[in-house]
């Protein structure tokens, strides 16, 4: 078994809105999503960062697997590299799967992980609260967990554009609810790659899901709310 002398981890989990659907829908759509996600996490992975004086390739400090539409992605420790890394690849991967049309959301947290990557066994709560955190969210984004704010505000990581890109959000929960939570502030990171000005309608915002999921009209109510929440949030944070 792999020697884990300190498991403490920053751990993510994503998922794709709608695979199911899509896949039922056209099944070779959502291999070409799948196959979209792969490669943009290869690309990520390759990318160099630079951390106080410190420049290594993020997959020096990154490990991540796809099985089938959900992602795992954790650090190698708990270094301040490693938790730069994790928000470099995080960030990049949630824009970077937008622009190849595949909606995600996704939640990172952070603590005791244990994986043996010959084996593909993964095990830790911040496994487990990464999905949940995620998976109740009713919108297409990514929820911090407390602790991960706390490091990100301590550790003073400083952004291209001077703002946050970690906010306090009252994100839509299953099944009509709400609650304030940390979040990443993913329009501001991702404003350079919007064609069209905001504010943005919700059917423009989904045109490019169109080809995986259907048109917006037809799909149920419970799935329309997760894109007029999304662009919601696009748009307060847009306009601000």
């Amino acid at each position: 078994m792999n020697n884990q002398k300190n498991s403490k981890r920053y751990v993510a989990h994503f998922d794709m809105l709608g695979f199911k659907s899509a896949t039922l829908r056209n099944p070779d759509e959502a291999w070409g999503a799948l196959c979209d996600l792969r490669a943009c996490m290869d690309e990520i992975l390759k990318l160099p960062i630079e951390v106080f004086s410190f420049k290594e390739i993020i997959s020096n400090r990154i490990k991540a697997y796809i099985f089938s539409d959900s992602i795992l992605i954790f650090t190698v420790s708990d270094d301040v590299r490693d938790f730069v890394a994790m928000l470099v690849l995080a960030f990049k991967f949630f824009a970077d799967a937008l622009v190849k049309c595949v909606p995600l959301r996704g939640g990172i947290s952070y603590g005791n992980f244990f994986f043996n990557t010959e084996l593909h066994l993964f095990c830790g709560i911040p496994f487990v609260k990464a999905y949940e955190i995620g998976e109740e969210a009713q919108w297409s984004g990514i929820i911090i967990d407390d602790i991960v704010a706390e490091h990100y505000n301590k550790n003073q990581i400083p952004t291209s554009s001077g703002k946050p890109t970690i906010i306090k959000w009252d994100v839509p929960i299953k099944p009509n609810g709400h609650k304030k939570s940390w979040v990443v502030n993913w329009p501001e990171i991702y404003k350079e790659r919007f064609t069209i000005n905001p504010p943005i309608s919700v059917e423009d915002f989904y045109k490019a899901f169109e080809s995986l999921f259907g048109p917006f009209k037809d799909l149920p109510p419970d799935v329309k709310v997760k894109y007029e929440n999304t662009v919601n949030f696009i748009n307060v944070n847009l306009a601000s």
